[in-house]
């Protein structure tokens, strides 16, 4: 079974520790933003690599899909990357919903903190607080390493000309 992918929506694929997102254009080519490249088109294997490709849902979308690829493709060669304030959600935060944001490093920032207030903690030998703080920590850490929602087995979808692309 092929699988459709529509144009604007999110496009994720695991690298790691993290997910690389990119927009999806249509025509089975994306729009990223890359460290040491900046924002760029790349056909669906390019940015999969040997990796799944997941489709990341997009809630309440501040712009229509047809607007969301306008705004990815009209920074194309956009230089600079940061992982904390130009990245790739960043980019795709401000292509949807019109404000950069990252989840991912929102949730690395909270087990940072649960990890050093869990060390404190542990020096006062309070069982119940790193208890708390230790369970507080592992469901940011599963909410860091967990899948999107809706994966597509790129295995399975075979070439990008290949997949089923809505327009």
């Amino acid at each position: 079974m092929k699988t459709a992918i529509g144009p604007g929506e999110i496009l994720a694929v695991r690298q790691g520790l993290y997910w690389h997102v990119g927009i999806h254009e249509g025509a089975g080519t994306v729009v990223s933003r890359r460290p040491g490249k900046g924002v760029v088109r790349e056909t669906l294997r390019e940015f999969a690599g040997e990796a799944e490709l997941h489709i990341v849902p997009i809630d309440r979308p501040s712009f229509p899909p047809a607007e969301i690829v306008a705004r990815a493709a009209s920074r194309l060669n956009e230089s600079g990357y940061d992982w904390l304030e130009r990245n790739c959600e960043h980019f795709v935060g401000e292509c949807v919903y019109g404000k950069a944001s990252s989840r991912q490093l929102w949730v690395a920032g909270a087990l940072a903190g649960v990890l050093a207030l869990g060390g404190k903690y542990a020096a006062a030998t309070n069982f119940v607080a790193v208890l708390g703080l230790g369970i507080a920590g592992g469901v940011a850490a599963f909410a860091l390493l967990s899948k999107p929602p809706t994966a597509i087995p790129f295995a399975e979808a075979g070439d990008a000309t290949d997949l089923v692309v809505r327009t």
